[in-house]
């Protein structure tokens, strides 16, 4: 008998101005405020995932690490957990914002860098995300924050549903008002805002933004591309596969699954492979046990589990995420 087992972690609901109230049926979240975040795997500080239910009951994911890094960590580009999972959903515009890379990150904020990906749960049916700007040097950048002038030189692309959309580190990028995403990101909450579109709050104060920070890590010249291209990784028995980005932090791959029971492997062995949940509902199976699956559950399959499998009635849509 393994006594590592598949764990699903309670979500941390994160309110935000921008925030909305259509996710909340999804993680029984029972508040009048409006949740721009749900954090479901997090090792971070700021909001660390507790273990909802099984053996390791009330035990945090960084416990977890520490007690078992053989299961849950596995070889890891951070000491903790490398990986921060959460739903977002954004009622109204993001800030503008960008986030350092690893060297700029531990050198001024003792932390990790943040690159990061969107998998598009919902938009409007003309959705699109702010992703790279007009800058040529620091000078022009700084020249337009102070003359106000930042919104002529962000560079817009259109999303739809089932779309990724990959944020490396450096990348100026929001998400608008409307969308609904999944985000795989490093394990990191270092953010830099440039612009929040003139806002208040409701003393009149505006959000405090990080110009020459933000100077720092803008990547000017050639913008990234947004859109990778998904490669198929498998196509039979009622099982479909493809791959939608591989980086250095993560790799991400899509399974749509049809009626049955579908035997999946490790991402990389010796690493936890992370499965959410983004449509439908199944059951998660491994030698010593099950675990029912619904929308929004993100679950880490611990690395020293030789084999696991996914059942369902009808169709699941699952993301698997490894390092």
């Amino acid at each position: 008998m393994n006594k590592y087992e598949p764990v699903k972690f309670t979500p941390i609901a994160v309110p935000r101005i921008w925030g909305g109230h259509s996710l909340k049926s999804w993680f029984d979240t029972d508040t009048d405020q409006p949740i721009g975040e749900y954090w479901v795997v997090s090792s971070h500080p700021h909001g660390t995932s507790v273990v909802e239910q099984g053996a390791f009951k009330g035990k945090t994911l960084n416990d977890l690490v520490r007690e078992h890094p053989e299961a849950y960590l596995g070889d890891s580009p951070q000491p903790r957990f490398p990986l921060l999972i959460k739903f977002i959903e954004a009622a109204q515009d993001l800030s503008v914002q960008v986030h350092p890379d690893d060297e700029y990150a531990r050198r001024v904020e003792s932390d990790f860098g943040k690159t990061e990906a969107w998998y598009v749960l919902d938009c409007p049916d003309d959705g699109r995300v702010i992703y790279g700007h007009q800058f040529k040097s620091r000078q022009e950048y700084m020249q337009a924050v102070e003359e106000k002038r930042v919104k002529p030189y962000l560079e817009y692309v259109p999303i739809s549903p089932g779309r990724l959309v990959f944020v490396p580190s450096r990348t100026l990028h929001a998400l608008l008002a409307g969308t609904m995403v999944l985000e795989i990101q490093q394990t990191s909450d270092v953010t830099y805002r440039v612009y929040d579109w003139d806002r208040v709050d409701e003393h009149g104060r505006s959000r405090e933004l990080h110009v020459e920070k933000a100077a720092d890590v803008l990547l000017y010249g050639p913008q990234p591309t947004p859109f990778p291209a998904a490669q198929e990784i498998t196509a039979a028995n009622g099982m479909r596969g493809s791959r939608l980005v591989s980086c250095p932090y993560f790799t991400i791959d899509k399974w749509n699954l049809q009626s049955g029971r579908h035997s999946l492997e490790h991402g990389r062995k010796g690493n936890p492979d992370i499965v959410i949940v983004t449509n439908g509902q199944g059951t998660l199976h491994w030698p010593d046990g099950d675990m029912p699956l619904s929308r929004g559950d993100a679950v880490i399959v611990p690395a020293t589990l030789s084999d696991y499998a996914v059942s369902c009635a009808g169709e699941i849509e699952m993301i698997r995420v490894f390092y």
